[in-house]
């Protein structure tokens, strides 16, 4: 695909999303179809060389492709060209629609347009909603539970990273998210007091570097989250 040009609409109309993994899946679906399937494989490939490389048989395996197509659609060029739009700039160009009106369907995409990628901390727990601080744009935000999920999972102090979609005050959690280990939370908050006293990195770069400190970890589980993440974000 040359310079500037643009991702065409795709046939068909646009099914009525439930909830923002739902508008996931659709705007994936929109891409391969114009795109073709075998779109992802360089895209996920400069994925794994900058976040870290998972294999299938990895527990966090699915995890960690959701992360990745979740920041393939929503931040990533369409291709290496100086300007190009990403592909969910492509998508709601041609879509423009679909954010518009008062059906549930439409502020649903509006939720999915107001993403946030960004490094948060649990502040106050709860199974339908929760309280996050989140450590790079400090400011704290609410998150509510999808339909059949629950967020006991994330305890108080707990810090993951991922994408969060809300519109206006009120957001809902992403498939991709990496929960950071809590040995190493003094470490991660350490490196954001210093970034926020000296800013040095470009949040994609905190995120990007936590990432794959993190498949470090993940890796070696009998050393010491704090030594594995003591320093690596200097």
């Amino acid at each position: 695909m040359s310079p500037g040009q643009r991702v065409s609409a795709g046939d068909g109309a646009i099914a009525a999303p439930k909830t923002v993994d739902d508008c996931l899946e659709i705007v994936v679906s929109w891409i391969e179809r114009r795109l073709g399937k075998s779109y992802f494989v360089r895209p996920l490939e400069a994925f794994q060389t900058k976040f870290g490389k998972v294999n299938p048989e990895d527990d966090f395996y699915q995890t960690r492709m959701n992360y990745f197509l979740e920041h393939c659609v929503l931040e990533c060029p369409l291709d290496d060209h100086v300007g190009s739009q990403s592909l969910i700039s492509g998508f709601f160009e041609e879509n423009a629609h679909l954010t518009s009106g008062d059906e549930p369907a439409s502020a649903i995409w509006r939720a999915f347009c107001g993403f946030r990628h960004s490094l948060f901390q649990v502040i106050k727990t709860g199974a339908d909603s929760i309280e996050v601080r989140d450590l790079i744009a400090n400011k704290t935000l609410r998150i509510q539970s999808k339909a059949g999920e629950t967020l006991k999972y994330l305890s108080k102090k707990s810090i993951f990273q991922g994408y969060v979609f809300g519109h206006h005050a009120l957001y809902s959690l992403g498939q991709g998210l990496i929960l950071h280990p809590e040995l190493a939370n003094a470490e991660i908050l350490k490196y954001m007091w210093q970034h926020h006293r000296y800013p040095q990195v470009a949040s994609g770069e905190i995120t990007r570097r936590l990432a794959q400190t993190n498949m470090r970890y993940l890796r070696m589980q009998h050393v010491n989250p704090a030594v594995i993440y003591h320093g690596i974000l200097a």
